[in-house]
């Protein structure tokens, strides 16, 4: 016997109907198992959320005495304490009464701020810099051109003791 073709394509049909209605209904019923802790489903791992607070801040500021606050990720503090040792095209040598602090940057524009006090010069390589500094309460911008050395707070301008509050490669 035979299945002639109409009824082919009615069984065909009713079978694909079957299936997508059986399928939908699975999705339309609620799920009541318990809710997964998402900061436990991979194996005790929290989710990432960015909090904008610069890893490793806290033993920074203890041992060296500058606050890494936030940026853009394209300048970051080095562990290089000696100017003569902050060379190459993409550093950024800060000096402070508490220290030399030699940042590094891999592009042509980022910031980062920070709470650096005490800054009386910026030796720039390759890139300009637009610090940000405050003291007594003013805040002062300085531009540092590529290649120089620029006097800022108690050295600079204003003569004031100061503190770095942003660093920012502007070329």
């Amino acid at each position: 016997m035979s299945i002639l073709p109409v009824r082919k394509t009615l069984l065909a049909g009713l079978t694909a109907a079957l299936v997508v209605g059986v399928g939908a209904s699975a999705l339309a019923i609620p799920r009541t198992g318990p809710a997964i802790d998402r900061a436990n489903a991979a194996g005790g791992m929290p989710l990432l959320v960015e909090d904008f607070i610069h890893p490793g801040a806290a033993k920074l500021k203890q041992e060296r005495g500058v606050t890494l606050k936030h940026g853009d990720g394209h300048v970051w503090l080095t562990d290089v304490t000696a100017l003569n040792d902050c060379v190459g095209a993409s550093n950024i040598a800060i000096e402070a009464r508490t220290g030399v602090f030699c940042f590094k940057t891999d592009a042509k524009s980022g910031y980062l701020t920070l709470e650096l006090p005490d800054a009386f010069n910026i030796w720039t390589q390759a890139h300009p810099v637009r610090a940000t500094l405050t003291a007594e309460g003013k805040s002062t911008v300085v531009d540092a051109p590529a290649d120089e050395l620029t006097s800022v707070g108690e050295s600079g301008d204003t003569g004031l003791r100061s503190v770095l509050v942003e660093i920012r490669v502007t070329g």
